[in-house]
């Protein structure tokens, strides 16, 4: 098992679409050698062989916003792999291991109001949360979706935000930006000024958080402030992850393996850690 876990399987790209200058979004064909049915939160082990391999979150699921027998994956170009990946092109082939990471029972959540949190590359691995949830709307009450981003041209997947906010089932999105130009006629301010817009009932909510580490400390106070329960506030926690299976220790804390136990987790079960708050 852990060794057919670690051999990448070459799989097609069939779409590969310039989203800002550092972010390419791709359509990727699934593994075949088991069944690929992962959750949300759950991530893959990209790899061109002979350069290298990194953790992609998975920003669509199979049948779900993706279509079937296909996944989603929003790349940024940071470095030696993934300038390599973003040069990729439709028909092109890259190898995926996976998917990892913890499954968590997604009908806990049914029946509260949800809020959706993200900032800038934080919205491609909440997508899938904002996509299953609008897929099975009936399931869940009050739906509040908040972006941040540094500025208006780096806010991600805008026709998907476009076509959130055109809903009229009870979804509200609400999007700012850290600073813009004068022909920006949205919202100015960091994340947490949203909150103060947040009109469900928090003490019957679940609250989802991705982005980058310095939004977390601030985004979990405020809303702890607002009355969320600690074990319903969830929260990413991307940590060097390198093998995505425990073996190799890269991504542990105190002795929690965040590509096993997580990426995801509830802030009761890592608020003794300083690494991950």
């Amino acid at each position: 098992m852990v060794q057919n876990r670690m051999i990448p399987e070459p799989c097609r790209i069939y779409e590969a679409m310039q989203q800002t200058p550092r972010e390419v979004h791709f359509v990727v064909e699934a593994p075949k050698r088991e069944p690929f049915r992962p959750e949300p939160g759950q991530f893959v082990m990209i790899s061109i062989p002979g350069i290298g391999e990194a953790p992609i979150s998975l920003a669509a699921l199979p049948g779900e916003g993706a279509a079937e027998g296909t996944f989603e994956m929003l790349i940024r170009r940071a470095g030696r792999l993934t300038n390599l990946i973003t040069r990729l092109k439709p028909g092109d082939t890259m190898y995926v291991r996976g998917p990892f990471g913890r499954r968590v029972t997604w009908e806990k959540f049914e029946g509260s109001n949800l809020i959706l949190i993200a900032g800038g590359l934080g919205l491609a691995p909440l997508r899938p949360f904002v996509q299953r949830s609008l897929l099975h709307r009936e399931l869940f009450r009050r739906i509040d979706i908040l972006v941040g981003a540094r500025a208006p041209e780096e806010i991600l997947f805008k026709e998907d935000l476009a076509s959130w906010s055109a809903r009229r089932d009870d979804v509200r999105v609400l999007v700012s930006v850290d600073a813009a130009r004068s022909t920006w006629s949205g919202r100015i301010g960091v994340i947490t000024t949203l909150f103060d817009e947040i009109d469900a009932d928090v003490e019957d909510a679940y609250a989802f958080i991705c982005g980058p580490p310095v939004m977390y400390r601030h985004c979990l106070r405020k809303l702890l402030g607002m009355g969320l329960y600690e074990n319903h506030l969830w929260m990413t926690l991307e940590r060097r992850m390198k093998c995505g299976i425990g073996l190799c220790g890269n991504c542990q804390m105190n002795g929690l393996y965040v590509c096993q136990e997580g990426p995801l987790f509830s802030y009761r079960e890592v608020r003794h850690l300083k690494e991950a708050v």
